[in-house]
């Protein structure tokens, strides 16, 4: 059993290990909390400002109907309670959850793998380009991370060890996954299933208390697992993924990367950093590192989650390659020991420089994107002219989050042509209202902010011409902004005078 040590002071080697360490902090402080402080906000951030509107309870009932978990949303409710509703609060949620998965490399990968592999891993927790992205918005990947893998290294220590308070922070923590992300409850699923078949072959002495722990963790998950079949049947039935298995290989090598670098350098990047730290993990069972165990168990996890979701696939698409994030930190395991290993340390000193230089890119890039002025050009232009009996009128879902949460006192409308009431509750309810007949507005008369995603401009055309029922007061305009664009939405705003009266039919859709 390899020695869980602490930090000593005993030599000159020990302080620089502690230097290494202290600049890594200090480095993933100032990268992540520099980064959270913008005020604009996407689709899925807007969800999660609209949820913490509300109490506990219907935070539980909203999600219990969606498909996450509500253990992120009751977190930055907790937030909230204390420090106010701010999409900056929540964003800071979200940084507390990296940090804390990062600093998972200085107090625990470094004592069970040794400093090397400890640094190497607290080095891609914080420099590797996806961890900013992930680490200022406000949902719930870093959080997934933090726990699923702290339960993967309390169930090893509970195993080594047999440390009671091991046993009872490897179920707090793999439940505490459970509740976070479902994809974080398949990395649970497979570290208790690894460490009961560990135990049922090695160590059957540990069977009670590992059979005790994992029946505690059903136990507590009870009242939610009902609810994840419901999500299940639901998920069956319909969902809006789509997977292009033909890019799929593509998407999931270059992924860590794949934010904000030129192509090629993504490529070579991914490329590098696999094969230098694949290469040093074969070189590590090779010559049987004392931390070679822990590595091939973190990849066997992290690829069987991504193997059965893509199983599960085949049978209704429900993978998209960010639902890597909550199980990446087995992976940064098993590559950080592979990096520890390589025989000419050089080599991976020049890698890692490579890597810093390119984050370091990814940092301005991105800094400079989620700062740009230009974020506020809609919101700014409907602010200057927004009067208080105005209505808004969405055919895109996403623009009708975003700017609900950003004008809560007005009403907002949207429009699904041809569908059926939705029962389902949303986080938007009661200031957005789902119409299905614009004649729900028959009676109306004023004035609509129009807003819909350039490319499905439904009504523009249609209700502009459409006189004198309709009056354009100011024309589409494009509003191209970097945060939004770079998350694949660009919206057209207009300002139109509505007249009561019916509303002329859309034309037949071909």
């Amino acid at each position: 059993m390899h020695n869980y040590r602490s930090f000593t002071l005993t030599d000159r080697l020990d302080r620089y290990w502690q230097l290494g360490y202290a600049g890594l902090l200090f480095a993933g402080l100032l990268f992540f909390v520099s980064c959270a402080f913008y005020k604009e906000m996407w689709f899925d951030e807007a969800y999660t400002v609209a949820m913490v509107r509300h109490d506990f309870f219907r935070i539980c009932e909203i999600t219990a109907r969606d498909v996450h978990p509500p253990l992120y949303y009751m977190l930055a409710k907790l937030a909230s309670l204390v420090w106010g509703q701010d999409i900056v609060v929540y964003r800071l949620v979200s940084v507390t959850g990296m940090l804390l998965f990062v600093l998972l490399g200085v107090s625990h990968i470094r004592r069970l793998c040794g400093d090397r592999a400890g640094l190497y891993f607290t080095f891609f927790a914080v420099f590797l380009p996806v961890m900013l992205e992930y680490s200022g918005e406000a949902r719930m990947y870093s959080w997934a991370m933090f726990f699923t893998t702290g339960a993967g290294i309390y169930a090893y220590l509970a195993y080594r060890q047999n440390q009671w308070y091991h046993w009872v922070l490897f179920a707090a923590l793999s439940l505490g996954s459970a509740y976070t992300h479902n994809y974080a409850l398949l990395g649970a699923f497979f570290i208790n299933l690894s460490l009961l078949i560990a135990v049922f072959t090695r160590n059957r002495y540990l069977l009670k208390r590992c059979l005790l722990t994992i029946l505690a963790q059903i136990i507590l998950y009870l009242p939610w697992l009902f609810v994840l079949i419901s999500q299940i049947v639901a998920v069956t039935q319909e969902y809006w993924i789509v997977i292009n298995y033909q890019h799929l290989l593509r998407d999931l090598l270059v992924f860590y990367f794949a934010e904000n670098l030129p192509s090629l350098a993504i490529k070579l990047l991914s490329f590098g950093w696999l094969a230098v730290c694949g290469f040093g993990l074969y070189t590590a069972v090779k010559e049987k590192k004392h931390y070679t165990g822990i590595a091939l168990n973190s990849l066997a996890i992290y690829l069987a989650v991504l193997g059965l979701a893509l199983i599960l696939s085949q049978v209704k698409p429900i993978f998209i390659t960010r639902y890597l994030m909550p199980n990446s930190g087995f992976l940064f395991i098993a590559l950080a020991c592979g990096l520890a290993a390589v025989r000419r340390q050089g080599v991976a000193a020049v890698l890692c420089t490579v890597i810093f230089i390119a984050s370091s890119a990814n940092f301005y890039l991105h800094y400079d994107k989620i700062y740009s002025p230009q974020n506020n050009a809609l919101r700014a232009d409907v602010t200057y002219s927004l009067k208080p009996d105005d209505i808004f009128l969405y055919t895109d879902i996403h623009p009708a989050g975003i700017y609900m949460v950003a004008f809560p006192q007005h009403q907002h409308y949207m429009f699904f042509p041809g569908g059926q009431e939705e029962s389902k509750p949303n986080p938007f309810q009661p200031e957005l209202r789902f119409i299905y007949d614009l004649n729900a507005l028959a009676s109306y008369q004023g004035r609509i902010w129009l807003i819909e995603g350039a490319n499905s401009q439904l009504l523009y055309g249609h209700l502009g011409k459409s006189e004198p029922v309709f009056k354009v007061i100011d024309f589409a305009r494009v509003y191209d902004m970097p945060y939004l664009s770079h998350k694949g939405f660009v919206f057209v705003g207009s300002l139109l005078q509505k007249e009561p009266g019916p509303v002329p039919p859309l034309p037949a859709q071909e």
